[in-house]
């Protein structure tokens, strides 16, 4: 996002040094069309907007519609690759927030393999919204994580206190069985916007609860980490990571290292007044956090503006993390996994207002 309040996306073949200029480097989208929820993938960009789900390829520094397929009154919830050219798409209706569809997409042809409704339990009452905050295949099975919100007023909303898994068959969507969790709530997140779940090394499945006031406004509960193994489908009672009170905060945002290490992107409580001003206060921090030992280190970087962005690419031994901090600096700074190590990558200039996307294009 520009300080024009413009985006811009920007293309480059390292993020290890040098500056860009985003205006003259950079290839300018109508806002209309596009924001943070982009999908990049193999080459392309997909998006929702106008009753279509386009599918978008870079042409003469512009990104140009190639094809699209009709797809009204939906907004995605969460998505998955199943292999190189399936894509999985999880989408609410834009009027009730409660009516949840699946769509099987193959993104070479361009043409839908499946669509469904999915029927989940009806929602409690007065939690008339369903959030879907992961999905993913796993033991043959494919497990969606989702919880219930409300409405207050215009501008405040909250999360019902618990955590809810389906166990569906992937090919017919019939759902097998519900899971309840009350631990924390809003498990995981809108995943076209950040991260919040993978698999582990050993097919573990990890994902984040995001309770906080940016996701599901329910500080009663801590944000935590929660796990799937390999050999189940079912959400590991003995497992138990609580960031709320490691970091005495809540977080956002979780991205894995390898060899039982994550990144979390972490609040400062102390630093925001509510959140009116919470995107645009520098006040996140960044932190390792070991997943079997259930401990957090944190890193020596600036404070981080921006409520929810994906801000962190692993890729060769490195995690890239994108930082806006408060002497209007827009940075990669690289965190080296195996020495420990931080040094600084890739600039942006000043016209740059928040970096909210760090992705890998080919």
């Amino acid at each position: 996002m520009n300080k024009n309040l413009g985006n811009t996306i920007v293309t480059t073949n390292s993020i290890d040094s040098g500056t860009i200029n985003i205006l003259k480097d950079g290839i300018d989208l109508p806002t209309q069309y596009f924001d943070r929820s982009i999908i990049v993938h193999n080459g392309f960009f997909y998006h929702i907007k106008s009753g279509k789900f386009i599918k978008f390829e870079m042409q003469e520094n512009a990104l140009t519609e190639i094809a699209a397929i009709p797809m009204s009154n939906q907004h995605i919830e969460n998505m998955n690759w199943q292999g190189k050219d399936t894509l999985l798409l999880f989408t609410l209706d834009n009027k009730t927030y409660s009516k949840l569809h699946y769509y099987k997409i193959d993104v070479k042809k361009f043409e839908i393999l499946q669509k469904e409704e999915i029927h989940l339990p009806v929602a409690p009452s007065k939690f008339p919204i369903v959030s879907i905050g992961f999905s993913t295949l796993h033991q043959n099975n494919l497990i969606l994580g989702y919880t219930y919100n409300k409405v207050i007023n215009e501008t405040d909303f909250t999360t019902i206190d618990t955590m809810y898994f389906a166990t569906l068959d992937p090919q017919t969507l019939k759902i097998k069985s519900i899971q309840k969790d009350n631990r924390s709530t809003y498990p995981g997140g809108v995943n076209t916007v950040q991260s919040y779940s993978f698999h582990d090394e050993r097919g573990n499945f990890y994902f984040m609860s995001c309770p906080g006031i940016a996701l599901g406004n329910n500080l009663s509960k801590p944000t935590a980490i929660f796990r799937i193994p390999n050999n189940t489908t079912t959400v590991d009672s003995s497992y138990f990571f609580n960031l709320t009170a490691t970091n005495q905060n809540h977080a956002y945002g979780m991205w894995y290292l390898g060899n039982n290490e994550a990144i979390i992107r972490s609040e400062r409580k102390d630093l925001y007044n509510d959140f009116s001003d919470h995107h645009s206060t520098y006040q996140f921090e960044y932190y390792v956090v070991d997943l079997l030992k259930q401990t957090a280190t944190k890193l020596t970087l600036p404070y981080d503006k921006g409520t929810r962005k994906e801000s962190v690419l692993v890729e060769n031994g490195k995690a890239y993390i994108t930082i806006d901090d408060k002497d209007d600096n827009h940075q990669v700074w690289i965190y080296n996994i195996q020495t420990k190590k931080i040094s600084t990558g890739l600039k942006l200039d000043k016209e740059t207002d928040f970096i909210v996307r760090i992705d890998k294009l080919n």
